[in-house]
């Protein structure tokens, strides 16, 4: 273990699993330290340099995907149809911006997720939650939910696989210049994330598990491991920004991830609900552009406005999706930023885990195979990408 991993595992680190006395846990990590890198450094400066154009409000982002990847989607059939899904929404955003749209999957590596809480009661059985394909399996008994480190080989192999589809594979990229589909995950797991951490010739880090890797807003606290490790590397990062985040907060969080505030460093993806963006977001965005930071905003409309359906099942509803994204247009005009795009949860199935409105939110449900939260499917995602104003 180098310097750099010491330093960042003496670090606190939220939202991790309890797998260390696993016994298969140091040869995981061995292998992992081996392992091939998945994304390369000419790649990741690409999408650095293209970033740069969106923060200079040349270009436009989609980014969208699964809230968490199945490994049984790990096909050329399901990839293509996301990828396509991708395509239709970046077409819809080119249209109404006149712009360039960049985009971007939550895809290869989003298999960790972030929850409210440790366990879970189900059929009067409490469990540990869910965490994603990397962590456990969804199916509601216990070994299945014992977090497994094994399963992080697994998922490195899915995202291998996944990137080679979407032409990344073997450092060539096959896509043309223009139509890429770049990959974006939630840099969680630090036993995953840090072993793909890699010192380039040039003496820069690199995180080869991905493009570019987010922190969610769980993690983002600026004296913990997440935002230490993303401080490191060559990539451009994200941070999601909610509503309790305060002005203090935000500035030290871009002074730790932009110290040299360099256009396409770092993008703010704002979760703030249609209820109060509108009202919290203009002044965190005019404080940041004082600052100096030429970052790129993008709004994240769905995780502020989730609600419960029929049976507790979560969902969130069209209307108040679209309504987020108009105010979040009109909040970072308004604070003097540069409104960059979306981040959206979608599938390319047809299912019912978003409904339109309250009239409609008996529907959910009806088809509902989300592994976590509700996505939009491809009709509502497209009502969501007209209503970008670019």
């Amino acid at each position: 273990m180098n310097n750099v991993h010491t330093f960042l595992r003496s670090l606190p680190a939220a939202q991790q699993p309890d797998w260390e006395s696993h016994t298969e846990f140091t040869r995981v990590e061995e292998e992992l330290s081996a392992a091939p890198e998945l994304v390369d450094a000419a790649d990741v400066d690409a999408l650095h340099a293209h970033l740069a154009e969106a923060a200079a409000g040349h270009v436009q982002i989609v980014q969208a995907g699964d809230c968490a990847e199945d490994w049984a989607e790990c096909n050329e059939g399901d990839v293509a149809r996301k990828a396509g899904l991708l395509d239709v929404l970046a077409g819809l955003m080119r249209m109404t911006s006149h712009k360039p749209v960049l985009r971007v999957g939550r895809l290869a590596g989003q298999y960790g997720k972030p929850r409210s809480r440790p366990t879970e009661s189900v059929r009067g059985m409490e469990l540990p939650v869910y965490r994603g394909h990397m962590v456990n399996s969804p199916e509601p008994h216990l070994r299945a939910r014992t977090p497994d480190p094994t399963r992080m080989l697994t998922g490195y192999r899915a995202a291998r696989d996944v990137l080679t589809m979407l032409g990344w594979g073997g450092g060539a990229r096959r896509a043309r210049p223009g139509t890429e589909v770049w990959t974006s995950h939630e840099a969680l797991l630090l036993d995953y994330e840090l072993p793909m951490l890699r010192t380039l010739p040039d003496g820069r880090r690199l995180l080869t598990s991905t493009h570019w890797p987010w922190i969610g807003e769980r993690t983002r606290q600026t004296d913990g491991a997440h935002v230490a490790m993303l401080a490191q590397v060559a990539n451009p990062v994200a941070c999601k920004v909610g509503p309790g985040m305060t002005r203090d907060e935000l500035l030290d969080l871009c002074e730790a991830l932009d110290p040299g505030r360099t256009p396409g460093r770092l993008t703010l993806i704002a979760r703030m609900g249609a209820d109060t963006v509108g009202e919290r977001l203009p002044a965190l965005v005019a404080a940041v552009r004082t600052a100096g930071h030429p970052v790129i905003w993008l709004t994240d409309p769905m995780h502020g406005n989730t609600v419960s359906g029929p049976e507790g099942l979560k969902t969130r509803l069209v209307r108040t999706v679209v309504r987020e994204v108009v105010e979040f247009h009109r909040a970072v005009t308004d604070g003097g930023g540069v409104a960059g795009g979306m981040h959206l949860e979608t599938t390319p199935d047809q299912v019912t885990e978003c409904v339109a409105d309250h009239d409609r939110i008996h529907e959910v449900g009806d088809k509902y195979t989300s592994l976590c939260d509700p996505r939009l499917n491809p009709r509502q995602a497209m009502t969501v990408a007209s209503a970008w104003l670019g």
